[in-house]
């Protein structure tokens, strides 16, 4: 006789697949954001570098972090799928996705902006402050626990 699927394992599992991601969005958004610095601060050129460069910079580290918060639901769909598709109770797969997606997307949103957060020099002054993505996280947390939450109860009902 085989145990059923470990709630507590797989919302680990989430939990530690957002991290994971968020580690490496944090890491490539500090390369580039650094990057972008140095071709547009510290190499520019021209009749205004001072000017374009920052915010050239502090558009690299937004769209960064949006790229952050729209990642989030798009993993909490294929994680809740996959894991829901292991319980055969639907209230526990979108109780355990929906656990597992928001805890997940704050470690990964947090380990991102984290990275971001890293970056310093000349032409960071107009990157914004990390207080203000509070708010926003926040409210994208609250979409991607609901995301996991509903693919795990797709999983649990349709992927067996």
């Amino acid at each position: 006789m085989t145990a059923g699927p470990s709630a507590r394992r797989h919302g680990a599992l989430i939990v530690g697949t957002f991290a994971v991601v968020g580690a490496a969005l944090g890491v490539v958004g500090f390369v580039t954001a650094g990057w972008a610095r140095t071709q547009f601060v510290t190499g520019a050129t021209g009749t205004a570098p001072a000017t374009f460069g920052p915010v050239f910079v502090a558009l690299s580290v937004f769209q960064t972090t949006v790229t952050l918060f729209l990642a989030g639901p798009v993993v909490a769909a294929l994680l809740g799928l996959l894991s829901g598709s292991r319980f055969a109770d639907e209230a526990t797969a979108g109780s355990v996705a929906a656990g597992g997606t928001l805890l997940g997307f704050c470690c990964m949103a947090g380990l991102g902006i984290l990275g971001l957060s890293a970056l310093s020099g000349a032409g960071t002054e107009q990157t914004y402050a990390l207080g203000s993505a509070v708010g926003p996280l926040l409210l994208a947390s609250v979409a991607t626990a609901a995301t996991g939450g509903v693919a795990g109860v797709l999983g649990s009902r349709f992927v067996r």
